[in-house]
């Protein structure tokens, strides 16, 4: 099992074992905090990424987190059948998404359908809301 699989496991058993409004706390706790958190979500969605699936097609997606350090910033980046990830504030994200730092963890681990988060208002979509459809399109991100 890799590193970065056995990361990704121990996250999914604080998302399934640790309250909501604890979460954020013991994630902070661990090392590299909430940052080494989320970067470990966003480098999993890139590795989920099916570039057959957005075959000619390109798009920006802006992640703006909120937690109890402040407001954290993350982009996808999806052209010419790529995928990255950084830090940051991109120049012009076709869409934007505003998540809870809990929430963005369940929704990482595939505890937290986006659809779903979405509906439940734990999810707040600007920009395209079609470009939204496209994180479920273009991501093989299975269900745990």
């Amino acid at each position: 099992m890799s590193v970065q699989q056995e990361q990704v496991d121990e996250l999914i058993e604080l998302v399934e074992t640790i309250p909501s409004k604890q979460l954020e706390a013991a994630v902070a706790e661990r090392e590299g905090g909430l940052d080494a958190a989320l970067t470990l979500i966003f480098e999993l969605l890139v590795s989920e990424f099916n570039p057959k699936k957005a075959e000619g097609q390109k798009g920006v997606f802006q992640f703006d987190i909120a937690s109890f350090e402040g407001k954290k910033l993350h982009y996808v980046h999806v052209e010419a059948g790529e995928c990255r990830t950084d830090e940051g504030q991109h120049d012009s994200p076709d869409i934007t998404i505003g998540i809870k730092f809990p929430d963005m963890m369940a929704m990482g681990v595939g505890k937290l359908p986006g659809a779903k988060a979405f509906l439940t208002g734990k999810l707040k979509l600007r920009g395209s809301p079609l470009m939204g459809t496209k994180l479920g399109e273009w991501f093989d991100h299975p269900e745990v």
